[in-house]
């Protein structure tokens, strides 16, 4: 199976202060990347950068895997219509911007954290996500619902949206780890749970340290990996795992490298 980095991680290879989209995709592909998640760090002028990262992703040999946007329709809905219908337009400019790279997979978000009521807010986020299904059919991108907290932190939730949206442009993104650390749902649990929907998959590692979760590098922590790609590639998965790197231990650089060579470990074989 291929190896993406997100660019939400992968940017920790780049100092702040020359932070752009271009270096991370160099970055990435000289660390042996086979693909790259963009959607993330793009200054003012997108047509231009873009352009860029398109030729740098190609010549440096690299896939531009997949996209990821940072919406958040259950806050949004909170805030008034007129939000929530600007957050809906994000994630269709999204939806636009990943076709154009020749992503077939845009992680999404539902959003809504802090104490918003379930009964309250995810059939709005139900209504947001379905107002994109046009978008995203016209475009052939498949929207990838993340489980990230808030009104979406496991796999049962995952589903309900899914199910509500009655659309082949609707799945999962499977961040392996955030199963555990957001939603206490046991990895393999919930890799099993959501396996058929699966559209995109995060890999992040968890360590218990003082008695709370805490992101390692891949194969430094205790979620077992070889179990859940198994799972994966039996229910017929066959994208990438995309390494979202969130420690805050040690060099990036080593870590990320690390975190490479062992995903593709876990993964021989699958």
């Amino acid at each position: 199976m291929k190896v993406s980095i997100s660019c939400y991680g992968g940017h920790l290879l780049v100092p702040e202060e020359s932070l752009t989209v271009a270096r991370i995709i160099r970055k990435a592909a000289g660390l042996g990347f086979d693909g790259i998640d963009l959607g993330y760090y793009w200054g003012d002028d997108k047509k231009t950068e873009f352009a860029e990262a398109k030729k740098i992703a190609a010549d440096e040999g690299i896939e531009i895997a997949n996209y990821i946007v940072g919406n958040n329709f259950g806050n949004a809905a909170a805030e008034g219509r007129q939000k929530l219908l600007e957050a809906v337009e994000n994630v269709r400019r999204a939806i636009e911007e990943a076709a154009y790279f020749g992503c077939k997979t845009l992680r999404v978000f539902a959003g809504g954290y802090g104490d918003l009521l379930w009964d309250e807010y995810s059939g709005q986020i139900v209504d947001a996500l379905a107002s994109c299904v046009e978008t995203a059919e016209k475009c052939k991108v498949v929207m990838a619902i993340e489980d990230h907290g808030g009104l979406c932190k496991n796999s049962r939730e995952q589903k309900f949206y899914i199910e509500q949206v009655k659309s082949p442009w609707l799945g999962a993104t499977c961040d392996i780890g955030n199963y555990w650390w957001s939603g206490s749902q046991l990895p393999e649990d919930a890799v099993s749970d959501i396996a058929d929907c699966v559209a995109m998959v995060h890999v992040k590692d968890l360590q218990i340290i003082n008695n709370t979760l805490v992101p390692v590098p891949v194969g430094e922590g205790v979620i077992d990996f070889e179990t859940c790609f198994r799972i994966l590639v039996d229910a017929g998965y066959t994208g990438y795992l995309t390494l979202e790197y969130e420690c805050s231990i040690g060099s990036p650089v080593q870590g990320i490298t690390t975190s490479l060579v062992n995903i593709r470990r876990f993964a021989t074989g699958c």
